[in-house]
């Protein structure tokens, strides 16, 4: 994808944003992937050289997969093959460029069995995942997580209450009827799944009963490589 409209951070503040130190709930004006003395299209190979690493290209599909967009760190060490601390660490250098935000669940009424902890993308982070094309294919991935085989546990993660995302990020994931391409390549993806492929590795729509699980783990071994 050619882009001619440099990449920049625009000022927003989102209620229900974790406010833990040096994490401000003010971004204020910055320019995460250069400023504008770069020329337009090193910002552009900066920006898609960022967002395909595997492990951070693979939290944000799971993002925009989840039907709340707002996933928790069990949600992702469940779906994304890379262990608990690499996710982590990435979680955070896509935070420090302000594509996502951790979003903080407080309410005197929530069950503290439930997780209260999620992360989503902020304003600036659906804006550049729009402008690289990356919302178009929300449906796909949303029908993709709808048909994984989820642990009980996981499950009560994905029904746990969340905070309200900020209302331009909501309105970003309010898209249009999906075109023939797309409704295509939602049925190519769940074939398939059906035939046993998983998202990102990630479980199939039911377990493998002879597969071998360690002890502690949700997922078998052999699916987890």
């Amino acid at each position: 994808m050619c882009l001619t409209r440099t990449v920049t951070v625009r000022r927003f503040e989102c209620s229900g944003m974790s406010d833990s130190p040096g994490h401000s709930r003010r971004h204020e004006d910055t320019a995460p992937f250069g400023s504008d003395e770069v020329l337009p299209f090193e910002q552009q190979r900066r920006v898609h050289q960022f967002l395909t690493q595997e492990t951070r290209y693979h939290i944000l599909l799971t993002i925009l997969g989840h039907p709340a967009h707002l996933v928790t760190l069990d949600e992702f060490e469940y779906l994304v093959p890379k262990n608990r601390s690499t996710i982590r660490d990435h979680l955070v250098r896509l935070r420090e460029k302000h594509i996502v935000e951790k979003y903080v669940y407080d309410s005197d009424e929530r069950d503290p069995r439930l997780p209260r902890e999620f992360w989503g993308p902020t304003e600036y982070g659906v804006n550049l995942l729009y402008e690289y094309d990356y919302l178009r294919y929300v449906p796909v991935l949303r029908a993709l997580q709808d048909h994984l085989y989820l642990t009980e546990k996981i499950q009560r993660h994905r029904e746990a209450p969340r905070p309200a995302l900020p209302e331009a990020v909501a309105k970003a994931f309010d898209t249009p009827d999906p075109d023939d391409d797309v409704l295509e390549l939602i049925d190519e993806g769940l074939e398939a799944v059906d035939a046993g492929a998983g998202l990102f590795d990630a479980p199939p729509i039911a377990p493998d009963p002879d597969a071998a699980v360690e002890e502690g783990v949700d997922r078998p071994i052999d699916e987890l490589f």
